[in-house]
């Protein structure tokens, strides 16, 4: 049964996102905040949104009617990877498809065992060297817990904060992701000013920022968490990221997440406190050569 199985394994592939949500939506939404990092990108893609010149990867491993995986990537970012059926190995299928779409995939961003398994399949095929380049872990908060705030207030970020928070988003970038492409930070300023969903903690001016990005249909994530060095050790980010959050559970959703770098065991803390429960462990690994 098992060889029956196998043999059927194959990778459905869609130009639109819209076709893509329409055959494994069913599959995200099972796991949403497990899920929400690919989700709410296809999401974004659906509405016409875009991270780079090259089009999108939307792929999905099946055997017959059943999904046994979802693959995508938006360059020129990592490919992002989901097993729905973990007892299956997808991974002769989608490296066979990879190998002539996307010879020379950048790296894999996935949970780790999923991440690691891929990289040694991959690696095995191509001569590719792969390397750890992040340990992460996904967060996801229900109820935001009762913690003392900073001086200072909540507020959406607005036009007159638009240079200095584009300052602070690049300096965020060449922090927290460096080998990530650099943005245009002042277009990311205005898009999420525009849409309402940056927020910051002022006491007497900016002090942080946090932004609410990737809304799945009950979940969002944080994102682009920074504050200054001058101004750290504060509290300020925990009080924004704690505003932030609340204003989306209020607004409607059931749960937001976060992805935490576990090489900073201070910002893991700060969340944790703030009601933040890890979900599950990301590896994010680089291939070279």
């Amino acid at each position: 049964m098992a060889r029956r199985t196998r043999d059927l394994v194959r990778v459905e592939t869609f130009e639109r996102a819209r076709e893509f949500l329409r055959r494994v939506e069913p599959v995200l939404i099972a796991d949403e905040a497990r899920t929400s990092l690919m989700y709410g990108i296809v999401r974004r893609l659906d509405e016409g949104g875009r991270y780079g010149e090259e089009p999108p990867i939307l792929a999905c491993v099946s055997a017959g009617e059943r999904v046994l995986a979802l693959a995508t990537r938006t360059p020129p970012y990592h490919l992002v990877v989901h097993l729905a059926d973990r007892t299956a190995d997808v991974n002769p299928a989608l490296i066979e498809f990879l190998q002539r779409r996307d010879p020379e995939l950048p790296g894999i961003h996935a949970e780790n065992d999923i991440s690691r398994r891929f990289a040694e399949a991959w690696t095995a095929q191509t001569g590719r060297s792969p390397h750890v380049s992040m340990e992460q872990r996904l967060y996801r908060l229900d109820e935001v817990a009762d913690i003392r705030l900073a001086p200072g207030q909540f507020r959406l970020a607005a036009p007159p904060d638009r240079d200095l928070l584009a300052t602070w988003i690049s300096a965020f970038v060449r922090e927290a992701t460096p080998n990530d492409p650099h943005p245009d930070a002042l277009a990311v300023v205005d898009r999420y000013i525009q849409a309402g969903t940056l927020g910051l903690w002022d006491d007497h001016g900016p002090t942080t920022i946090a932004a609410s990005t990737r809304s799945t249909p009950h979940g969002a994530a944080i994102s682009l968490v920074y504050t200054p060095p001058e101004k750290r050790r504060r509290g300020y980010a925990s009080s924004c990221v704690a505003a932030l959050s609340r204003s989306q559970l209020e607004q409607g959703k059931s749960f937001c997440t976060l992805f935490t770098d576990l090489a900073n065991p201070t910002s893991n803390a700060i969340y944790q406190r703030i009601g933040y429960r890890p979900l599950a462990d990301i590896t994010m690994i680089e291939f070279a050569g």
